[in-house]
């Protein structure tokens, strides 16, 4: 009789551990499949953070190389909270000529008597425990006598991964997948940005998308870049300081009001691990701009000044204006942003990047 493994959870996102588990599952258990069974919406949580379909892309990508793996929609199908009792009985009753074990996390020890029909739960099939950690109940697992089992364990939570903890641990495919789909956003930005940020950040990115389209430009891309630009506007002195005494401590240099630019680059490349250079690079530059300018990075530079809830003296001629001839435009902003600078600050501390953008586009033209 074939021996299947049911590992079941919200995959929110799927994670190192999940997949190490699934391999134990397979070469130290000896189970013929596992069958990963991701839930509608678990029955201890309130809410998802993702979608059905990412959530389902995620597991995909993550099991792409193991072949003894399969995915059952049974319970994202049914669009209701998922109760472990039904999928049991569900597969007991469609497959009899498998026998069944279900996977668990001991993390899930402590509520475990007070999973729905319990009673006729237990009973129903055997139990496999993985320890996640030394804090789990050991009362319920000699109670049951359930058996627990060693892995490959790194102890990532998805949590931990939705607010950017450890990412080095972490599927690369599945946290490209997620940041270029900028999943987890609120959740990764509400205790750094302000609400009033948070939304400028995404009318930026709104901008950002329009301009793409208008200039045939990679729409993920400047979406992306444009939402993330002011990721580390807020951010208190010290830290920047110390982003840039790591990364770069001749941009100490600059101006205070624009450091936040060279930091958020850092921070998206160092600790979400974005590896595409466009992005990286349309952060670095949006707030004084370069000499070399890619469409894209001009793009983000645009639309962070004309963004739809910026409202000051002939916007709409600007926006018109990037909308017809982007470099245009650009230039346009540039010159304006300098002009205003001078009188401002005066001309010895507007920063050497800004003097070098005008220069180069506006002086130099």
């Amino acid at each position: 009789m074939k021996k299947v493994a049911l590992f079941g959870g919200s995959f929110d996102p799927i994670h190192t551990d999940h997949v190490n588990i699934i391999k134990s599952c397979k070469e130290n258990l000896k189970f013929d499949e596992v069958w990963v069974i991701p839930t509608y919406l678990n029955p201890f949580k309130h809410l998802s953070y993702s979608s059905v379909n990412q959530r389902l892309e995620m597991i995909n990508i993550a099991i792409r190389n193991l072949n003894y793996v399969k995915v059952d929609k049974y319970e994202v199908s049914k669009t209701e909270r998922s109760y472990t009792y039904d999928t049991i009985c569900y597969f007991k009753n469609k497959y009899h000529d498998i026998e069944f074990t279900f996977i668990m996390g001991s993390d899930q020890l402590e509520k475990f008597e007070k999973w729905d029909h319990f009673d006729e739960l237990i009973k129903a099939i055997d139990f496999k425990i993985f320890k996640r950690d030394d804090n789990y109940d050991k009362n319920i697992l000699n109670k049951y006598n359930l058996k627990l089992f060693d892995f490959e364990n790194n102890h990532l939570s998805s949590t931990e991964i939705r607010n950017l903890g450890r990412l080095n641990l972490q599927i690369n495919e599945v946290n490209e997948y997620v940041n270029n789909n900028l999943m987890y956003l609120y959740e990764r930005l509400e205790s750094k940005m302000t609400q009033e940020r948070y939304f400028h950040s995404l009318n930026v990115g709104r901008f950002a998308l329009e301009l793409g389209m208008l200039n045939n430009c990679n729409l993920n891309k400047v979406f992306m870049a444009g939402t993330l630009h002011d990721i580390a506007k807020e951010w208190d002195d010290k830290c920047m300081i110390d982003y840039l005494k790591k990364y770069d401590p001749s941009l100490l240099n600059e101006p205070d009001k624009v450091w936040h630019s060279y930091v958020g680059a850092f921070h998206l490349k160092h600790d979400w691990y974005i590896n595409d250079d466009d992005v990286i690079s349309a952060v670095y530059k949006h707030t004084v701009a370069d000499k070399n300018m890619s469409v894209i990075d001009m793009i983000v530079f645009c639309a962070d000044k004309l963004s739809y809830e910026r409202n000051y003296l002939e916007i709409e001629k600007y926006r018109a204006i990037v909308k017809s001839d982007l470099e245009l435009g650009f230039k346009e902003l540039l010159k304006r942003q300098y002009e205003f600078a001078i009188i401002k600050n005066g001309e010895n501390k507007i920063g050497s990047k800004l003097k070098d953008s005008y220069n180069w586009w506006i002086k130099n033209d």
